[in-house]
């Protein structure tokens, strides 16, 4: 029952046997119960056997140094132990073994061996029950016994030693260990920032709702003020026409009984049969009757009221509220380290396909340009790159982020070792597709006599927006981050080509085109006097012109028109758009342009060289060669008839100021200069000059009623073309000015039931002005190239 020190091995089974050091050498196999390891003739010869068997045989038994004491006792000082039981795994001296361990079942099974400090537990090999593991298979990766190699399933497989498969799975664990470790605080310190951006998103969310509310409160604000300037507006209106209106009935008032009077005296020396009294009477009657005229004989219903031509509409400021909405902030593409490596990236250079070959586009942190000539860079050689070299520009982070990248022809240059980590040079995988092509909102889009504003829907993938056009003669390219853009320091009265095109890392999209024209200043001219007929008389600056019963001024003047009603304007118009307005209710009179060298003793109607629109009461005409081209008959007379004039196009337009809505258009080609040419015969005529084309013509004609069937079944056959024509223009004029009497000409040539559609559809109108602009540019192709081969 007594043995020597036990043996600890790696793995296997576990028991609480004695060690080997406890057992005799010659002990029966588990497996046959008989062979020893000498008759199983074990070789010895073998480094490793040969230890091993040293071991296994040796009674080396480490004496203790000093005597153990029992743990059983209770006394002091405590006895010596002279056992330790490895089943009860605890030392005992005589007297406390005999009380413990008595000679009868269970407890003379225990196995009792030389008293221990510890007692360690023994690694048994699980093919031999019996024996300890002291070697470890490299075929099975297991511990085994020293039989194992020539009994059972690990024979003749290779052997290494304990120790030293030991210290290497050892090693591995270690590292393991240490690597979860690293993984383990890795974890947290991302759960600890992702725990940040939560707390920043929630903060961030808080920020945004109170700058909402701000913004909201301010745009409340701005409307009350506006609410209060218009209310202002409409009073100061209404108290103009009001007293205008006062004084109109005053003056009928206070005239009556001076008109009773006259026309007593006129009962009177009609009843007059002396024909010398009544011829000697009648002049000064009838002059006293002829004041009277102007005061009742004026028709209520054409007495303007400026209130009268106010309206309220805000569905463009509703239709941009309606699009209010929180947009995406730029913030510069930070993609992950290109070699897995947790931390910030270094930025990259990405040369175009983003339409600007002469600029690199850099990406990433924040960076500082400097040009070649910087102090501090130091020239390497360029890594091949198949982009064309463009110059060069060297590019350099703040020192606090370590890197410093290079572009310079024939390609980029690898980062001076400064760097922490490499560049990028590329589209990053996660950016697949450039951006769509932007849709440009002509709608929202307007201009002023020195800039355009131009607005266009979002790009879901587009990082940011590229606006092309030209001033004179090198092109501006702007970068913009919003949908929207305000082009400055414009020429008046110039088309400009603006090129719209969204942009991401990956690209850039095709671009949008849209054409816009600034405002001109305004065309500013007066009646001419040395032109004017005798039966005109001037005032407010030869700004008001009226019919008079008796000659003004004398003939004579080789300018002035012989027919007494005409006069023209002081001012010739050679190319451009112009446009005027005139006022004259009541009035019978014509207003057109006409040559210099149009006959002297006609009105505007009647002649070659001139063209004229003539209202008179409510029939509206247009005249040229003593023909009478179109004509209309309307419920209402306006009271302002605008006049917009086309040189270079040949086209002459008039509108109904009050609606904003075309009346007629006329198609010529002018060849001389001409003048703003008019003719009265009843009434007056203001002049108001120095108006721009106004945008509220056609925009006026977008808030129109909608045209519906019923309403275009109401008029009689022949105008229904024209009625389309009115509405169709101005829309078409927005885009394409000069070319908006051939496309409004073609699409009337549609049926009457899709030109409704394409009112109520302004994208497929849209569509229809791109294919008539499409046919009108072929056919100006081909009229060229017929041109060209009857040249040759």
């Amino acid at each position: 029952m007594e043995g020597n020190n036990e043996t600890e091995g790696d793995s296997g089974s576990v028991t609480s046997e004695p060690g080997p050091e406890d057992m005799t050498t010659s002990s029966p196999c588990p497996s046959d119960g008989q062979d020893s390891i000498e008759e199983l003739g074990v070789n010895c010869q073998s480094p490793v056997m040969e230890n091993k068997c040293k071991e296994s045989t040796s009674n080396g038994v480490e004496e203790q140094s000093q005597p153990l004491p029992c743990q059983l006792c209770e006394e002091d000082p405590t006895r010596i132990a002279v056992k330790t039981c490895t089943v009860c795994t605890v030392r005992y001296c005589e007297q406390c073994l005999a009380l413990t361990h008595p000679p009868r079942p269970p407890f003379s099974e225990h196995k009792l061996i030389n008293p221990r400090a510890s007692f360690k537990k023994t690694v048994m090999c699980t093919d031999h029950p019996t024996k300890p593991v002291e070697m470890y298979c490299v075929q099975d990766q297991t511990p085994v016994c020293l039989l194992c190699e020539k009994v059972g399933r690990h024979k003749q497989h290779n052997m290494a030693a304990l120790e030293e498969v030991f210290s290497q799975r050892r090693a591995e664990l270690q590292a393991g260990v240490d690597r979860l470790g690293a993984w383990l605080t890795h974890g947290e310190e991302k759960v600890r920032r992702l725990q940040e951006k939560q707390e920043n998103v929630k903060n961030s969310a808080a920020e945004l709702k109170s700058m909402i509310e701000k913004e909201c409160d301010d745009l409340v604000d701005r409307i009350s003020r506006r609410s209060t300037e218009m209310d202002r507006q409409l009073t100061v209106v209404s108290s103009s026409d009001t007293a205008n209106l006062a004084r109109l009935i005053r003056d009928v008032q206070d005239n009556t009984p001076k008109a009773h009077a006259s026309l007593i005296k006129a009962e009177d020396l009609l009843n007059e049969t002396d024909h010398a009294n009544f011829l000697q009477s009648s002049a000064s009657v009838m002059a006293e009757i002829q004041r009277m005229v102007p005061i009742f004989g004026m028709n209520v219903e054409n007495v303007a009221c400026s209130i009268d031509k106010l309206t309220v509409d805000f569905s463009q400021q509703k239709q941009v509220v309606e699009t209010m909405n929180i947009h995406k902030k730029y913030v510069p593409a930070v993609f992950p380290s290109p070699h897995a490596f947790p931390g910030a990236m270094s930025p990259y250079v990405q040369h175009a396909p983003l339409g600007t070959p002469s600029f690199p586009v850099v990406h990433g942190p924040p960076f500082h340009a400097f040009p070649t000539s910087t102090p501090g860079f130091t020239a390497v050689p360029a890594a091949h790159c198949p982009c064309p070299p463009q110059g060069t520009l060297k590019t350099r982070q703040p020192a606090s982020q370590g890197q410093v990248s290079s572009y310079a022809p024939g390609g980029y240059l690898p980062p001076v070792p400064v760097a922490t980590y490499p560049p990028r040079v590329g589209v990053p995988p996660s950016v697949q597709h450039p951006p769509a092509q932007p849709t440009i909102l002509h709608d929202l889009c307007s201009t002023s006599m020195e800039g355009v504003y131009i607005s266009w829907q979002t790009v879901s993938n587009a990082d940011e927006y590229e606006v092309r056009y030209t001033v004179g003669g090198p092109q501006v390219v702007a970068v913009v981050h919003s949908c929207s853009f305000t082009a400055r320091y414009l020429n008046p009265a110039t088309k400009y080509r603006f090129e719209i095109r969204a942009r991401n890392v990956a690209g850039s999209s095709l671009p949008s085109v849209t054409y816009l024209v600034t405002d001109g200043r305004g065309f500013k001219f007066r009646f001419d006097p040395k032109t004017a007929g005798r039966f005109l008389t001037f005032s407010g600056q030869n700004t008001r012109v009226a019919v008079t019963d008796r000659e003004e001024r004398p003939g004579g003047s080789p300018a002035r028109f012989t027919d007494g009603n005409t006069v023209f304007g002081d001012k010739d118009v050679t190319s451009g758009q112009h446009y005027w307005e005139v006022s004259g209710a009541g009035s019978h009179y014509a207003v057109g342009v006409a040559y210099a060298s149009m006959p002297r003793d006609r009105d505007i109607r009647d002649t070659t060289k001139s063209w004229a629109f003539v209202q008179h009461e409510k029939t509206q005409t247009f005249h040229h060669n003593e023909t009478t081209i179109s004509r209309h008959e309307v419920d209402a007379v306006p009271s302002r008839i605008g006049v917009l004039l086309d040189y270079d196009a040949g086209q002459i337009c008039v509108y109904n100021a009050d609606r904003g809505t075309t009346i007629c258009t006329h198609k010529t080609a002018f060849t001389d200069p001409v003048y703003p040419a008019f003719s009265l015969w009843q009434g007056f005529l203001q002049l108001y000059t120095g108006l721009e084309k106004q945008q509220a013509i056609a925009q006026h004609a977008l808030r129109e009623e909608p045209l519906t069937a019923a309403i275009l079944a109401s008029v009689p056959s022949q105008e229904r073309k024209q009625m389309l024509g009115e509405r169709i223009f101005p829309i078409v004029e927005l885009s394409h000015p000069k070319l908006a009497g051939k496309i409004t000409g073609m699409l009337l040539e549609i049926d009457n039931a899709e030109l409704l559609h394409l009112l109520d559809s302004r994208e497929s109108l849209k569509a229809k002005v791109t294919e008539a602009v499409a046919v009108l540019g072929a056919h100006e192709k081909h009229v060229r190239e017929q041109s060209g081969d009857a040249g040759k």
